[in-house]
């Protein structure tokens, strides 16, 4: 395998270049949105719809069942009597909130893997897409800047190539080492330098796979990048909530710190968000990602 620093570049361009290869064929193996919450999200779309109905799809996935239930009977959604229904959970619930839970639910399994490799760095993944999702919800509500439930998807979805390309290259080690287990194909710098070259077209197909918005898919393509021309944008306070998350500690690798001051500045001043409003925004997001995991 690749040992000296030319070699090592020059694998990574070629995963690189097989990866965007597949994109542009159409060839690329994305995961599909769970049925049931495909189905279900398909039956919030119909003008005509009951949440009756949504309820009966539901009901049909246990875990799902008990997702939601759990959900209806935390802390922050729950009354004095607890909800043993799902029909009564998603009533509560709205058909907003409902969308959200469902989202939740499907990226989530995006995040999961056996491997225990990309398992472990797709937790720290999935903190930080759910620190950015809800601050960036938070941030377009402060700044006025759309629609809150877009900021949420752009931010909860923002990384969702990475575990993809991730995957996609756990397959290429194991065809190219079959059972030689110990050897070694690429280091973790490696994997890190194709995932970071890859992940925002991977994650963009995706979304328009799963039928998102397309200020979402915007979202993805563009988050490391203020927009100048569009200021007050749902797209600026997904990147402004991406450079926050870092900023509190809410991310897996290597961060400037220099670099993501910079970017935070930034963000305040083209989403005319003051400090106290910033200290808001962040002061209870790491118990906010933490209740979630629970």
């Amino acid at each position: 395998m690749a040992t000296d620093g030319s070699s090592n570049e020059r694998l990574v361009e070629q995963m690189e270049k097989i990866v965007l290869k597949r994109i542009e064929a159409d060839q690329l193996i994305l995961p599909s949105l769970p049925a049931v919450a495909a189905k279900c999200l398909a039956l919030i779309k119909t003008p005509d719809f009951s949440l009756k109905d949504a309820a009966s799809i539901i009901e049909k996935d246990p875990i799902l069942t008990a997702q939601i239930l759990k959900l209806a009977n935390s802390a922050a959604m729950s009354g004095r009597e607890p909800i043993k229904s799902v029909l009564h959970t998603v009533t509560r619930l709205g058909v907003q909130k409902l969308k959200t839970f469902l989202m939740d639910v499907s990226v989530r399994k995006v995040f999961e893997s056996r491997d225990g490799r990309i398992a472990e760095a797709s937790r720290g993944l999935w903190e930080h897409s759910q620190a950015v999702a809800l601050l960036a919800r938070d941030v377009v509500t402060f700044s006025n800047s759309g629609d809150p439930d877009v900021g949420y998807l752009g931010g909860l979805l923002h990384d969702i190539g990475k575990p993809v390309v991730a995957a996609m290259l756990l397959e290429a080690e194991k065809a190219i080492l079959g059972a030689k287990a110990s050897a070694t194909w690429i280091d973790g710098e490696q994997w890190v330098g194709v995932i970071q070259r890859c992940h925002r077209a991977v994650g963009v197909r995706l979304a328009v796979k799963w039928e998102m918005p397309e200020s979402v898919a915007q979202c993805i393509q563009d988050c490391n990048e203020y927009n100048n021309g569009d200021r007050v944008s749902v797209g600026n306070a997904v990147r402004f909530a991406n450079a926050l998350a870092k900023q509190v500690g809410i991310y897996v690798g290597d961060v400037d710190k220099d670099d993501v001051q910079a970017l935070v500045m930034i963000g305040r001043s083209m989403l005319n968000l003051d400090d106290q409003m910033v200290g808001r925004l962040c002061a209870n997001i790491k118990g906010s990602v933490r209740d979630m995991r629970a």
